[in-house]
């Protein structure tokens, strides 16, 4: 079953963070905007993990691409160098996502490190039961 909580969270922050940046981008030529998106990766990836980070990550430049590139309101870049800069940032959020969903979820050495002192635990109580 799908959990539509994530997927409604990942895409308000992206279009939150659109608004922002449209009404930004408006009253003054900025460059590199995009960057913004890196914060509701971050965010993504401290509540729901990696995976949905990867799909903020996606809309995100998405939307970089329509609303912040020119031509604005096409998907089609027109400057070879954003479309450097658009594939510098989809690498980057990925990494960012991941990075912080490894922080701040269970990590693989913690799940070893919590088996092998459960392992240990069972050893303990099998001994215990045999010298009874």
């Amino acid at each position: 079953m799908i959990s539509w909580k994530p997927i409604t969270m990942s895409l308000g922050a992206v279009s939150l963070t659109t608004a922002i940046l449209v009404a930004v981008d408006s009253g003054a030529e900025l460059e590199h905007l995009e960057i913004t998106y890196l914060f509701p990766t971050a965010l993504v990836a401290v509540l729901y993990g990696s995976n949905f980070a990867f799909l903020t990550s996606s809309a995100s430049a998405i939307t970089a691409a329509y609303f912040l590139f020119p031509p604005k309101f096409s998907l089609h870049i027109a400057n070879p160098l954003h479309i450097v800069e658009l594939g510098f940032f989809v690498v980057v959020a990925l990494i960012a996502g991941k990075i912080v969903s490894l922080l701040t979820h269970d990590t693989p050495s913690q799940s070893l490190g919590a088996s092998r002192s459960r392992g240990r635990e069972t050893a303990r109580q099998l001994g215990a039961a045999d010298d009874r």
